[in-house]
Formats: C-alpha cells, structure tokens, sequence
C-alpha cells in the first residue's frame, strides 16, 4: 500500500483495520480520509484472498494505473515474451525499476496486477509503465512485433537473449560486448521456450550470459539482473573515468 501511494496512484476506496491505523499512524495521515471504511479483521479477511492480510486493502481502478505512451525521452524499453510465473514477474518488474527502464512491454504471461506479481515486485508494478497484449498468441506476437518494429524505426536496438547453450548456429555476443549506452529495448522470453521464434528471426543481434554447461539454463529473473543492470554499470564508469 506505501508504495502504491508513493506511486501518485489513487485508490477508489480503502479497507483498514484499527490495529494497522495505530502502527502505521504517520502514513494514515497521507490517505484521504473519505476514501476510508475501517473494519474488523474478521471482514477485511473475507473480503481479500491473501490468507495473511496485513490490515489493509485497497479498491483500484485499473484505469488509474500508470499508461504506457511512448515518450520520445524514452531510452530504456523491456520486452516480456509470455513469462508465465508470477515470482519471475514480480521480480522483473523490481529489478527493471531498479535499473531505470521507462517502460515494460508484455507479450501476455502473468498479469502485472496479479496479487502474486504484486506482491514479489514489492510494489514495483506501481511505479513502472506497462503495456499487455491480451488474446491468442498469435495475435499477441504479431501486436507486440508491430511496437518492436516502431521502436527500430525510432533508434532502438532490438536486443533478445538466448542461453549459453542454445541455438549455437546463431551468433551471440556475451552480454559487456554491445553497446548499452544507445537507445535499448531488451527481450527476454518465456521460461521454458524462450523468445518466440518470429522475433527471433526478426532481429539479430543476440546476447547471452556465458555459463557452465552443466547448467541448460538460467531462470528468467536470475538472467535479468546482469543484463538490466550493466546499462547503469556502463553509465556509472563512464562518467567516473570523465570525472578522473
């Protein structure tokens, strides 16, 4: 709840306890108070599905969460093809804000809004733009093909991931070989089929994380953390060597 309020997002209306009003008094101040109905612990848990309700829960529009219009100061983008497991989207979209990416592309996969995600991403889903492509696969690759297409007319390079130890006929460059300070969209595909084969025979340029072979491949979250990250690693010693 902190950081959905932290988010600038509003709430339609707000369900709360009189135990979780006393041990959080300074963030109930920040809460309109029109927008609160204080109940019993007994109602509030029969009103959510979280079996261990923390004493508040809130009604939310799903039109007042962030948008994703492109903006053209945009230079970080996040493609998620079809990742199924809430714990893996919940920790994409932390560390993705973590890394400053302006905004998430989904190709279906778990719902962001899911408690699940909500709950592994800490919040983070609040604070992150994103966009879904609902409907049969087919159609959903095609939508998100048609963005990627858009974002390679406007500067972006397109980049997908692959295991170490998959598809060894297409060429794959470790991960600190490409050049992270130019406009970036990254792809990263479903836990078990990777990217889908149409992108992948759309773009070309491919990274990967050099591992053991003992290891088929890595999950998902794991993969992001480096790959996310090496864009504000590269930011940072440039501008430290500028600096010396």
């Amino acid at each position: 709840m902190e950081e959905f309020l932290k988010s600038g997002n509003h709430p339609s209306k707000i369900l709360v306890t009189e135990k979780w009003l006393d041990k959080y008094e300074e963030l109930s101040q920040n809460i309109n108070k029109s927008l609160i109905t204080v109940v019993s612990e007994e109602v509030l848990a029969s009103a959510v599905s979280t079996k261990n309700p923390d004493g508040i829960a809130a009604l939310v529009k799903v039109s007042s969460i962030r948008n994703c219009d492109f903006n053209n100061n945009d230079d970080f983008i996040l493609v998620l093809d079809r990742i199924q497991d809430p714990g893996n989207m919940g920790n994409l979209f932390r560390t993705a804000l973590a890394a400053g990416v302006n905004k998430i592309l989904l190709a279906g996969g778990a719902h962001p809004l899911g408690q699940k995600v909500l709950r592994s991403s800490c919040g983070s889903v609040f604070h992150l733009p994103f966009k879904r492509f609902d409907g049969e696969e087919e159609e959903v690759i095609n939508s998100l093909m048609r963005s990627l297409n858009q974002f390679s007319k406007n500067g972006f390079q397109i980049i997908s991931t692959s295991s170490h130890n998959k598809n060894p006929k297409k060429s794959q460059k470790p991960y600190w070989e490409i050049d992270w300070s130019k406009r970036t969209t990254l792809i990263l595909g479903n836990e078990g089929k990777g990217i889908h084969k149409i992108i992948q025979e759309a773009f070309n340029e491919t990274i990967t994380i050099p591992h053991s072979e003992l290891v088929e491949s890595l999950n998902v979250a794991c993969v992001a953390v480096p790959l996310l990250l090496e864009r504000k690693r590269v930011a940072y010693t440039s501008t430290s060597r500028i600096q010396k």
